[in-house]
């Protein structure tokens, strides 16, 4: 039997990877100059603590948690309205795999998959992630270690700056992305689950921004939003993509060699991912250039998964 020819990587896309990889040895010559010269890489902005409490938090969680189930509730009566009547599982042990929910819906590759996608992973996701995690709780973990700094001087020595606070909140962050090899689920369910999620995404932030303005008297600033600042923030976050993108992928690839098929290996990436994404914020305590590096880096992953998908090598 005649064996099908090899897939060949197309052209465009051999020329995006060389230029990714020059644009990252830029990067990284631009940093080794700062450090030479005993500059900082992102010099440090300081600002007030955050006024929002632990309670506020808590709020927050909860009005996540209500939300994505009401949405999960929304789902399943949209499914029974339809007549479905199978389970929303195929019922194919060879379905099973760690792969991204939304990697998974690529192979339907209809128009408003597509478009559902990227609007949760390249929009949706960035903007509610690096605004929950960074600015609400790893604003609160900031201000809460200044005000023990003066009381436990063995804390200034363990984690000196905000190198607490930046590792609490990603371990959170990668914590959250743990997956481990699920079976396939019916593809209008996943579409509808990851709409759904990006909704509730959506309405915890705006909840958030309501709450934190309206009952503790949050400025913009201590929401990170600065207007004049937000240029110099995306040239920032797109320079540290260059930096991080090729390392962060090369891990991903790495540790996907040597961890068991049934476990992803995107919880130790992200982490690592986290620790830029949190160290910018605290260097700046603006949100503009940590969400420029998460759209930039999730944008590319999307895009590498649709290409590989049409060019299996």
């Amino acid at each position: 039997m005649d064996q099908p020819p090899p897939q060949i990587i197309p052209l465009w896309l051999l020329l995006a990877l060389a230029a990714g990889l020059w644009f990252c040895l830029a990067a990284w010559i631009t940093v080794v100059q700062r450090l030479w010269r005993r500059q900082p890489v992102v010099p440090y902005e300081p600002r007030r603590h955050v006024p929002w409490q632990g309670v506020d938090l808590l709020l927050v969680l909860l009005v996540y948690v209500a939300t994505a189930a009401g949405m999960v509730g929304m789902a399943h009566a949209i499914l029974a309205d339809s007549g479905l009547t199978k389970p929303p599982v195929m019922q194919d042990a060879n379905s099973s795999n760690t792969a991204h929910t939304v990697i998974r819906l690529l192979d339907e590759g209809t128009p408003i998959v597509l478009f559902v996608c990227a609007m949760a992973v390249v929009v949706v996701a960035p903007l509610a992630e690096e605004f929950l995690f960074r600015v609400l709780l790893q604003g609160w973990l900031e201000a809460k270690q200044r005000r023990l700094r003066p009381w436990m001087p063995t804390l200034r020595r363990i984690v000196p700056g905000s190198i607490g606070p930046i590792l609490l909140t990603s371990l959170l962050f990668a914590r959250m992305h743990f997956r481990v090899e699920t079976p396939m689920f019916d593809p209008h369910y996943v579409m509808l689950l990851v709409a759904g999620n990006a909704a509730a995404s959506v309405l915890t932030v705006l909840f958030a921004v309501w709450l934190t303005r309206v009952r503790v008297g949050a400025t913009a600033a201590d929401l990170g939003w600065v207007p004049e600042k937000f240029f110099a923030d995306v040239r920032l976050g797109l320079m540290t993509f260059f930096a991080v993108a090729a390392p962060i992928y090369l891990m991903q690839m790495g540790l996907a060699s040597v961890l068991p098929k049934h476990v992803a290996p995107d919880p130790l990436t992200l982490f690592l991912f986290a620790l830029f994404l949190g160290t910018l914020y605290a260097r700046t305590h603006r949100i503009a250039a940590s969400i420029v590096l998460h759209m930039s880096l999730n944008a590319t992953s999307l895009a590498m998964a649709i290409a590989m998908s049409s060019f299996p090598v």
